[in-house]
């Protein structure tokens, strides 16, 4: 295990965005808490992963949580996982598989790079690091990448909580329901879904896909948190550069403009 400067943990060999954030990320956090205007809740986990101080199943130095069950899109990652032994050197950590590689973080990551005007798509580490991509001003992303690691986290730990109760159950899942329909059910019956632990979740119907179910979930936690940020209005610094065009979140005549999902496309 290596220690940052900024007190955040990285297991050799860890493809940790530009190796170790240090004092530069460091730096925007407290940038980040001083400038941007919302409430703290959004904030919580860009802080905990800096730190790897998210409770992710397999982290080796969180006792808790490294007896969590396995990740519920690969069976990855916890106690009783398929990462042990021999092929534990070789998987990703828990922070780089619950935050890049799971598909719930793709299904968020993809709602971004559907309205990046780059030629590119983002990069793990201007998302993990905060750092603008071409196209996007510096406030904006900042608001972004919160609301997609936050809603990330959010619809793993739905994930989590799903497949655990189907477990115990013995419900087996099929074919997976439409994404854009489980869109549009998760925004009108879950408006406060970061307050239900996942020991109070009950288990999908059959015929619906767990992880697609999840991915919908972080889906939309992601614009609910941009479109809440939205109607606090423009803040008065630092917004001067966001004009109507800009993706994500505009400014149309003094108004602050969040803009619709795009159509998920998940992995088989």
């Amino acid at each position: 295990m290596v220690e940052c400067s900024a007190g955040s943990r990285r297991t050799a060999g860890e493809p940790w965005p530009s190796a170790c954030p240090g004092a530069v990320h460091q730096d925007t956090l407290a940038r980040l808490w001083q400038e941007v205007r919302w409430e703290r809740r959004h904030f919580e986990t860009l802080w905990r992963l800096a730190i790897d101080a998210v409770p992710l199943p397999g982290n080796s130095h969180m006792p808790l949580a490294r007896r969590e069950a396995p990740c519920g899109c690969c069976g990855q990652h916890g106690h009783g996982g398929a990462v042990a032994g021999a092929h534990a050197a070789a998987a990703p950590t828990p922070r780089q598989h619950h935050f890049w590689d799971c598909a719930v973080a793709k299904a968020v990551v993809a709602q971004i790079n559907a309205h990046n005007p780059g030629p590119a798509p983002i990069s793990q580490a201007q998302l993990w690091l905060v750092q603008a991509p071409p196209g996007f001003q510096q406030c904006v992303w900042d608001v972004v990448v919160m609301a997609a690691l936050a809603a990330t986290e959010h619809g793993w730990v739905r994930l989590r909580g799903t497949t655990r109760a189907a477990a115990a159950l013995g419900i087996q899942t099929a074919a997976a329901a439409a994404p854009e329909a489980a869109v549009a059910g998760a925004v009108e019956a879950e408006p406060d879904l970061d307050k239900i632990p996942p020991t109070q979740l009950t288990p999908p119907q059959p015929c619906v896909n767990p992880v697609e179910l999840a991915c919908a979930r972080a889906v939309a936690n992601f614009w609910s948190r941009l479109m809440q940020f939205a109607q606090l209005g423009v803040p008065q610094k630092g917004w001067d550069g966001v004009d109507a065009t800009h993706p994500i979140l505009a400014v149309v005549n003094g108004d602050m403009l969040c803009a619709l999902p795009q159509a998920m496309e998940l992995e088989a």
